[in-house]
């Protein structure tokens, strides 16, 4: 009797072994490249995975025999080699099904047949209907929409209040700023005088009145813009250099060099060389993003005190105009979620983006690192005092032109600044410089005037 249980029980054995088992599932690779380059934005890669969990626990009640799995990776090295490496996956047969990257990439990834359209995704899912209207119009490029926003930012200037009241400035004073710089009341000069009052009473070193970034990016084209310079002609759907104001924003750099507020070197490609002297409390105004916030409340400052020693510390408003009276300017460089053309699995990696756009994960992604939301729910109910005051900045707000050949005007104007502020060429020159290099690479495709 027990041998004959015994060749029932491997009998039985064997045939579950031959059979597949009943939860056997296929796996749907979805490889999702990010990058911050900011640490804290991380949540770029993770909110994914927490949304493929969410996906697959969908799928298994709907029966479809399949899950999904996120691979890939957060980039924190830098944009130029992250770039490369996307360049090369576009062209791979093993590449990426979704990118994360700047939105006005859109242009130039679009017309080399890089990613796909969303516009007949977008309808699909009702996650997308929350997202703020004005950042579809930054993901569009000839009429179609080419990418799911991820987060936007705005980009203040910032201020040392301890150095400011050092230098003789009240409290009053100080809270006073940042209408002052919404109202058109404090100018690009007033940060220069001020500058050079803290410079000469020596409350700063020289070099430390004004910092902006040391490498290139789309910041250059606020500043350019808060001079009174327009890079793009919505008619001719080319890009425009004003020479006239971009002298303005060359003089007035080349003033900061010489009246010892700004550094010749300040174009150095260190960000630890900028971020080391302002949150050490040396700097007495400094051009950053939101997101900077959480980098030196987490990393920077996590010594003195996090956030705590940021609000005691620094205070923020727009970039101001360049004429009393005239309009502050920030700009927002909204991250995008791209779907790429070679991937063979283009509908799901959509519906994993859709899950991905709802307010717990937008909000978690927005407080962890210090950007703006992307979904109106988020913006009311979101509890972060930093976001919250600086929410009012995307009042004055703007976008990187959609242009193809964007990356060579940026390249053309921030050369000019570097040799402007080196010396080695006056403002007049830099700008003609500009012009000529900008009508040799970007050719019929940019307007000069």
């Amino acid at each position: 009797m027990k041998h004959k249980w015994f060749v029932a029980l491997w009998v039985i054995g064997l045939m579950a072994l031959m059979l597949p088992p009943a939860q056997a599932q296929r796996v749907v690779v979805i490889k999702a490249w990010t990058i911050g380059p900011d640490n804290p934005s991380v949540t770029r890669f993770n909110n994914l995975t927490t949304a493929a969990e969410r996906l697959n626990a969908d799928l298994n009640r709907e029966g479809a025999g399949f899950q999904i799995r996120v691979e890939g990776f957060f980039d924190t090295v830098g944009w130029d080699s992250y770039l490369r490496r996307v360049l090369l996956g576009f062209q791979s047969s093993d590449g990426p099904d979704i990118v994360q990257a700047n939105g006005s990439l859109a242009a130039t990834w679009a017309d080399a047949g890089f990613i796909v359209a969303m516009d007949g995704y977008i309808p699909r899912y009702r996650q997308f209907a929350d997202v703020v209207p004005a950042l579809w119009d930054a993901m569009k490029y000839k009429g179609k929409i080419w990418a799911i926003p991820q987060d936007t930012e705005a980009r203040p200037l910032y201020f040392n209040k301890t150095l400011l009241k050092q230098l003789g400035w009240t409290d009053q004073q100080i809270a006073a700023l940042p209408g002052r710089l919404s109202n058109g009341d404090f100018t690009w000069d007033d940060v220069l005088a001020t500058g050079r009052d803290a410079v000469q009473k020596r409350v700063i070193e020289a070099g430390k009145g004004y910092y902006h970034r040391p490498v290139n990016g789309p910041d250059f084209i606020q500043w350019y813009r808060s001079f009174g310079g327009r890079d793009f002609d919505a008619q001719s759907g080319k890009l425009v250099i004003n020479k006239a104001a971009l002298l303005r924003y060359y003089s007035w750099l080349r003033a900061g060099v010489d009246g010892g507020v700004i550094e010749k070197d300040r174009l150095n490609g260190d960000w630890n060389r900028y971020m080391q002297p302002v949150t050490d409390g040396k700097v007495l105004f400094f051009s950053g993003g939101t997101w900077q916030w959480a980098e030196w409340a987490q990393i920077w400052v996590n010594n003195k005190g996090g956030e705590e020693w940021l609000f005691a510390n620094f205070g923020y408003g727009p970039h101001p105009a360049h004429v009393k009276g005239g309009k502050p300017i920030t700009m927002s460089n909204p991250q995008a979620y791209f779907v790429t053309a070679g991937s063979k699995n283009k509908d799901l990696a959509v519906r994993l983006l859709a899950y991905t756009t709802v307010p717990d994960l937008d909000a978690k992604h927005a407080v962890g690192s210090a950007h703006l939301p992307v979904l109106r729910t988020t913006a009311r109910v979101i509890n972060n005092k930093f976001l919250k005051e600086v929410s009012y900045l995307l009042n004055y707000t703007t976008f990187a032109p959609a242009h193809p050949d964007l990356s060579k005007w940026q390249d053309a104007v921030f050369r000019g600044i570097s040799a402007v502020e080196s010396g080695q060429v006056t403002p007049q020159q830099g700008v003609d410089l500009v012009a000529s290099e900008m009508q040799r690479t970007i050719r019929d495709q940019v307007i000069v005037e």
